[in-house]
């Protein structure tokens, strides 16, 4: 069956390569879209499998059966433990020829009375590939495959685990022993203390873009994007502090050298060791931070469109998917109406 404008409406909404009538997601949008309506409203999209003339068991590929006859006569369906009793003269539950059963086993459908050359049996199911370019379901096909593709295109946005951030800063420089003559001990000697991650669940949001829930993975993408922004603001805020107290630290260092130059030129070069040392503390510490500000920078930019895109993604095909669920509801509404109409009709005449 033509599924070609089905294809090239795939294509138009998903930006997709083309398909054809043996493309996976379009039969399984026909399968799926069968097996939401009530067998009886789709009629017209019946077929048969191959027929028994010899007692042999009908081969069956799906499980829309529709009805199994014998001879013309509809089968009534009973359970595979029954099955012994249908071909038991003696028994109560035998099948006749006007009456007769059919059960489903390892190998199909078989019928009893059995099937013979003069009595066929045949069964009945509903033809997926039915549901084509010119079905009214068509729309429900394109809906349901478009969902499927927007979920695999939310899936194909992978999103990497966050970078572990090692904080391997130099421990603080210790001034060496001056004399009680000169100058105080060094109070308050700026040390950097790093900000705490809160912890970034990465852990469902594959399962969130396979469920097609836009509204908790977008949930997710924001709170994972707010702690990255906090931790960002307070890696900021505590690199100004540092600086900051160790610059009037610094200043500090610098008063105490000039008091210690004018009483002792020895302890001065002491002092200024000190400072320097003190001075590459300070960009050492900088440059672990500046190493870890790009890290984080890296991975937020790879990864927030990535995570953008998946959300995108998985809202459309939630949508596409809301779309054919509606499509399908519409066609079973309509065609529910026009068959109680239709056999309202017949009773009435029926009566006369």
């Amino acid at each position: 069956m033509a599924t070609a404008d089905i294809s090239t409406e795939i294509v138009a909404i998903t930006g997709v390569t083309a398909h054809d009538a043996s493309d996976e997601f379009i039969v399984s949008a026909q399968k799926s879209v069968v097996a939401s309506i009530p067998k009886e409203l789709l009629p017209w999209a019946m077929a048969y499998h191959p027929v028994s003339v010899n007692g042999s068991a009908i081969a069956i590929e799906n499980d829309s059966i529709v009805e199994v006859t014998r001879t013309g006569y509809s089968c009534k369906q009973i359970p595979f433990s029954e099955s012994i009793w249908a071909n038991d003269p003696n028994s109560l539950k035998k099948a006749t020829n006007k009456h007769p059963v059919y059960w489903i086993q390892d190998d199909g459908v078989k019928i009893a009375p059995a099937t013979d050359a003069d009595n066929s049996g045949y069964a009945y199911y509903v033809n997926y590939a039915e549901i084509d370019d010119a079905s009214d379901l068509r729309s429900a096909v394109v809906y349901r495959a478009c969902s499927t593709e927007f979920t695999k295109l939310a899936i194909g946005k992978e999103v990497t685990t966050f970078p572990t951030i090692v904080w391997t800063v130099p421990s603080v420089p210790i001034a060496s022993p001056t004399s009680a003559q000169t100058i105080e001990d060094f109070e308050n000697v700026p040390t950097f203390t790093p900000p705490v991650m809160g912890n970034l669940d990465f852990a469902d949001t594959d399962v969130l873009i396979d469920g097609g829930d836009p509204e908790m993975l977008q949930a997710r993408i924001q709170e994972i994007q707010a702690k990255i922004g906090e931790f960002s603001a307070n890696l900021s805020e505590v690199t100004s502090r540092f600086n900051l107290d160790n610059s009037i630290f610094q200043a500090d260092v610098q008063k105490k050298i000039q008091e210690a130059q004018l009483k002792d030129a020895q302890e001065a070069k002491i002092l200024q060791k000190f400072q320097g040392d003190v001075s590459a503390y300070q960009v050492e510490v900088n440059t672990v931070i500046q190493s870890n500000q790009s890290e984080i920078a890296e991975w937020n930019t790879k990864n927030t469109l990535n995570l953008q895109q998946a959300a995108f993604y998985t809202a459309e095909s939630k949508k596409y998917y809301d779309w054919a669920l509606q499509e399908v509801a519409n066609y079973v509404k309509n065609n529910s109406t026009m068959l109680d109409k239709t056999m309202a009709v017949q009773a009435q005449q029926q009566r006369g």
